[in-house]
């Protein structure tokens, strides 16, 4: 039997060392609206909203006792980086170097009609911006 999807697109969960950095980022930087605070054992999940998706920011009571390897998308196996589909992936990708976020992966044309950045949330994930057209 096959995967049957009741949502057509992605949720996924960061873990994170630093909630108020990690809310930079995504609310502040990226734009994302926080849509929900819902506690769970040890911790507390900031639901914010990405389109249809939703990425969970997970805030922990006790620090997590490992880090993300930073990097950028290449450096490790496992999952290493989500991508967004952005109509402003130059503007967005600035904004993030204004703010001094690592960019992983400058601007670049990954193929005709579609260019790639990289950038690294503060915790050393990597998050690409894709814009088609």
């Amino acid at each position: 039997m096959s995967i049957q999807l009741s949502k057509q697109c992605l949720d996924i969960g960061v873990v994170t060392a630093n909630a108020e950095a990690a809310l930079a980022f995504y609310c502040d930087t990226l734009g994302l609206e926080l849509a929900a605070t819902i506690p769970v054992p040890g911790g507390v999940v900031r639901r914010l909203k990405c389109g249809d998706s939703v990425i969970k920011l997970l805030i922990l009571d006790k620090p997590p006792e490992h880090a993300v390897q930073g990097g950028g998308y290449a450096a490790a196996t496992g999952f290493r980086y989500c991508t967004l589909s952005v109509k402003n992936m130059d503007e967005l990708a600035e904004k993030c170097r204004i703010a001094g976020y690592r960019i992983a992966v400058k601007p670049f044309q990954l193929r005709p009609g579609v260019r790639v950045a990289m950038v690294e949330d503060p915790d050393g994930n990597t998050i690409e911006f894709m814009q088609e057209g």
